[in-house]
């Protein structure tokens, strides 16, 4: 005996698994990185960039809070926005609260 869906219940169950998806990108959201500002993403940076900041181990949070960009000597502060600064050593934005491996202390 063959089975037939109606068109109401394909858009139902449509509608529904949409309702799904959305509820548990929301929830696999929710407590991390409430404040995590990521001023370059990686969707946005050439392939040469994505990997220098790879090869250098850039993170937009760095592990240890006295040696993030801010100070560091490469860093330039945007004063349009100041999680957002300037490095001289990646092309593009870089986290004033990020780190990578070429960190150096600023000098006075």
């Amino acid at each position: 005996m063959p089975t037939t869906i109606s068109r109401r219940t394909i858009m139902t169950r449509t509608a529904q698994l949409s309702a799904l998806g959305a509820a548990g990108w929301a929830l696999s959201s929710c407590g991390e990185g409430e404040n995590k500002v990521v001023c370059a993403g990686p969707n946005n940076l050439t392939m040469a960039e994505n990997s220098l900041r790879k090869a250098s181990k850039y993170v937009e949070e760095a592990p240890d809070a006295a040696k993030n960009c801010l100070g560091c000597g490469f860093f330039q502060a945007d004063p349009a926005n100041a999680t957002c600064g300037k490095c001289e050593i990646f092309i593009g934005p870089v986290n004033a609260r990020g780190h990578c491996d070429s960190w150096a202390a600023k000098t006075a």
